[in-house]
C-alpha cells in the first residue's frame, strides 16, 4: 500500500512546539484520551444504532481505506488566494501545522468534470471531448448534466472503477460504487428512489435534526443573500442572464446536497465502507455566476472548509478502519467575458451567418502571417455587420433591443444557448464555457485539416474563426496529432506535446507552454467525437480574463489562466515521492493502489510514456 500516513494516526512534520503546544492539559493525559474515545463511541452508537448490522459486517475489515473530498471548479491559484484571505482556517491548519502537501497539476483537456473524473474513477477519458459535444455518427448532441446522455457515457466506460464495495455521492459517474447517491449515471440505471438515497436519506434526516434546522435556515439565508448579489451585480452589468430558479438550483446544490453528503460520509465512516468519494459542487456555480474571484464564491470555499474538519473530527474521533484522506479539485475557472455581451450575438450566431454567406473572399489563400490583422480584422467587421444585417426581424429586434438595454443599463436579454443547430450550413456548434466544437454533419467522418482545407467553403469558414477577435486559435486533426492556427502563427503538436512551428510564431504561447498543456491539446484533437474546429476563447494573460461561449463570468473547458490547474493535498508522504501528477489519469493509478481487485501499478507520468502508449 505505500504509506501509512492518515489522519488517525498523523505521523507528519510539524512545525516546532510552541509554549502552547507543550503545556501540559487534562485533554492530552492519556487517561483522558481513552475516556474521550469511549464517550464518543458510546455516543455514535446511539446516534447510528439503525447501522449496528452494516459495522458489525465490516468491524475485521482492517485494510487501509481513502476519502476523497472533490471541490469543484476550485484553482490552485484561487484556493491560495482564500487560505491568505481566511477563507479556509482549517485547510491552512493542515498545510501549517500538520504538514501537509498542497500540489498544482494540469488538469487536462476537455478542463471539465465529466472527463476528470472518467479519468479518475476509470483511466480513461477518450470520446469525452467537452462538456457538451456532438455524436457526428449517431447525430446526437452529449450535454454532461442531461442524465441520459451521461447514462449513455458511462455505458462506454469501463465496469469497474477506484470505487469498487465503496459509496459515491453527488458525484457525474459511480467509479464502480456498490452505493452511488445523488450520482448522474452508474454501472446499472439506478431508480429515482435509489439515486435519491431512498429510505437510508430519510433516516438520516431523522438521526440528524439539528443539521436538518440548520439546512432549513441556511436555505432561506442562501436565498435572500443571492437574490441581493444579483441585483446589484445585474444593476453593475456583471450578469448576462437570469432564471427564476437559479437560485433554488443553488440551494439545491450548495446547501442541501452539502449536508447531506456531508451526513452520508460521516455515517460511512463509522460503518467502515473502504472507499468514499464525494464531490462538492459549491464553488463551481456560484464562480461560473458571479466569478471566480468574487467573495461570494470564496464564501463557498469556507463551507467547504467547514465540512472538511467535520468529517476530520469523525476520523479522529471514531475507531475502526484506518483512512487517508485526500483534498482535491478536478480543474479551475478563469475569469471571463460573454461572448454575446462582447459581440452582441451568440457564437453560433456568428457561424451560421458566416457560412450562410459563403465568407468566400478567403477561398484563395491558406498560409497568412501576422501582418494579415489588419485586413482580417476588417473582414470580422464586415460579416458580423451582415449578420446583424440578415437576420430573422424578430431576431433583429431582440439583439438591438439587447444592444441598447446593455448601452443604456448594462442590462442582458435573459436568454442563453449553449447548442446551436443549423440545417442550411450543415454545422452544429456545441458551447462548454471556454471550449466550442464545430462540426458538419457530412460527412459523419471527422475532418482533418487537409480535408477542411479542400473545399472552399470550410476553409473560408475556418480562416474566419482564425481572425475572429474572440477566438484565441483554432485547433483541427492533423496526422496523428493537432493542427493549431491563430493570427499569431501557426504550429504542429505531436501526441508527445513536442511543438513546430510552421508560420509565425506559437500560437498556444498563451495556452499551452509545457509538454503537458500541448499533449492534452494533440490528445483532445484526435478524439473521435471532437469537432471538426475546436475553438478555445480568447485570452487576455494581462487581464487574466477569458471568452466564454456561455452566458459566464467564471469559465473553464479550455487553457488559458487558472481554468487548467487545479490542486491536490494530502498528509505529506501519502503520494509518493517523486511521483509526478501531469495529468487527472495519474490519479487513477494513485487511487488504485487501494483497490482489492488487481491492478497495475502506479505508472510513470503521462510525460514519461513513450508516444503512442
Amino acid at each position: 500500500m505505500g504509506s501509512t500516513h492518515g489522519d488517525r494516526n498523523e505521523s507528519n512534520p510539524a512545525p516546532k512546539a510552541t509554549a502552547k503546544d507543550t503545556e501540559p492539559s487534562m485533554s492530552s493525559s492519556p487517561g483522558w484520551k481513552r475516556l474521550r474515545h469511549a464517550l464518543y463511541d458510546y455516543y455514535y452508537r446511539a446516534k447510528y444504532f439503525p447501522f449496528a448490522a452494516e459495522r458489525r459486517a465490516r468491524r475485521e475489515e482492517l485494510e487501509r481505506g481513502f476519502i476523497v473530498l472533490q471541490i469543484d471548479a476550485l484553482s490552485y491559484d484561487d484556493l491560495q488566494r482564500a487560505l491568505d484571505r481566511g477563507y479556509a482556517p482549517n485547510l491552512r491548519r493542515l498545510i501549517e501545522r500538520h504538514g501537509w502537501e498542497l500540489r498544482r497539476f494540469p488538469a487536462g483537456l476537455p478542463a471539465a468534470t465529466p472527463a476528470a473524473q472518467a479519468a479518475i474513477f476509470f483511466g480513461t477519458r477518450e470520446d469525452i471531448p467537452a462538456f457538451r459535444f456532438y455524436e457526428k455518427r449517431e447525430r446526437r448532441v452529449i450535454i454532461g448534466s442531461r442524465p441520459a446522455d451521461v447514462q449513455h457515457i458511462r455505458d462506454r466506460l469501463p465496469a469497474a472503477g477506484i470505487l469498487e464495495g465503496g459509496a459515491g455521492y453527488v458525484n457525474i459517474y459511480d467509479g464502480g460504487a456498490a452505493r452511488a447517491v445523488f450520482t448522474l449515471a452508474a454501472r446499472q440505471p439506478q431508480p429515482f428512489l435509489q439515486k435519491m438515497g431512498g429510505g437510508r436519506l430519510g433516516l438520516l434526516l431523522l438521526l440528524h435534526p439539528v443539521r436538518t434546522l440548520r439546512m432549513v435556515l441556511a436555505s432561506g439565508w442562501e436565498y435572500l443573500r443571492e437574490e441581493v448579489v444579483r441585483l446589484w451585480g445585474q444593476v453593475k452589468g456583471q450578469y448576462t442572464y437570469y432564471w427564476w430558479y437559479i437560485p433554488l438550483m443553488h440551494i439545491a446544490t450548495n446547501v442541501i446536497l452539502r449536508e447531506l453528503q456531508t451526513m452520508a460520509v460521516l455515517l460511512d465512516i463509522y460503518t467502515g465502507v473502504p472507499s468514499i468519494y464525494t464531490t462538492y459542487n459549491i464553488y463551481d456555480e456560484f464562480a461560473h455566476h458571479f466569478g471566480p474571484g468574487s467573495r461570494t464564491a470564496y464564501s463557498a470555499i469556507r463551507a467547504f472548509d467547514r465540512r472538511v474538519d467535520e468529517i476530520r473530527r469523525m476520523l479522529r474521533r471514531v475507531p475502526g478502519r484506518p483512512y487517508d484522506l485526500y483534498i482535491l479539485s478536478d480543474h479551475g475557472q478563469t475569469a471571463s467575458v460573454p461572448y454575446r455581451v462582447k459581440f452582441g450575438e451568440t457564437l453560433g450566431d456568428t457561424i451560421v451567418a458566416a457560412a450562410s454567406h459563403g465568407v468566400l473572399v478567403m477561398a484563395g489563400t491558406g498560409d497568412y502571417a501576422p501582418e494579415h490583422q489588419d485586413i482580417m480584422d476588417f473582414l470580422v467587421q464586415e460579416l458580423e455587420q451582415v449578420s446583424a444585417e440578415s437576420s430573422l426581424p424578430t431576431r433583429r429586434a431582440g439583439n438591438r433591443l439587447g444592444r441598447w438595454l446593455r448601452r443604456h443599463y448594462q442590462l442582458f436579454p435573459l436568454v442563453a444557448e449553449v447548442v446551436r443547430q443549423s440545417r442550411e450550413t450543415q454545422l452544429v456548434v456545441t458551447y462548454s464555457s471556454s471550449l466550442a466544437h464545430v462540426y458538419w454533419t457530412e460527412p459523419t467522418e471527422p475532418l482533418a485539416f487537409d480535408a477542411i482545407r479542400e473545399d472552399a467553403d470550410r476553409r473560408a469558414l475556418y480562416y474566419f474563426l482564425v481572425a475572429h477577435a474572440g477566438i484565441g486559435c483554432v485547433i483541427t486533426r492533423m496526422l496523428d496529432g493537432a493542427h493549431v492556427e491563430s493570427l499569431r502563427g501557426r504550429a504542429l503538436i505531436t501526441p508527445a506535446g513536442e511543438l513546430e512551428v510552421l508560420s509565425g510564431a506559437d500560437p498556444l504561447q498563451d495556452y499551452a507552454r509545457t509538454a503537458s498543456e500541448r499533449r492534452a491539446v494533440a490528445q483532445l484533437a484526435r478524439m473521435r467525437n471532437a469537432g471538426d474546429l475546436i475553438l478555445f476563447g480568447k485570452y487576455d494573460p494581462v487581464k487574466d480574463s477569458c471568452i466564454c461561449f456561455d452566458d459566464q463570468i467564471g469559465a473553464h473547458g479550455a487553457l488559458g489562466g487558472r481554468q487548467g490547474y487545479p490542486f491536490i493535498m494530502a498528509p505529506r508522504g501519502l503520494i509518493p515521492e517523486g511521483f509526478p501528477i501531469d495529468d487527472p489519469l495519474d490519479l487513477h493509478q494513485l487511487f488504485r493502489r487501494y483497490c482489492a481487485a488487481p491492478a497495475a501499478p502506479v505508472q510513470p507520468s503521462q510525460s514519461e510514456r513513450p508516444a503512442g502508449t
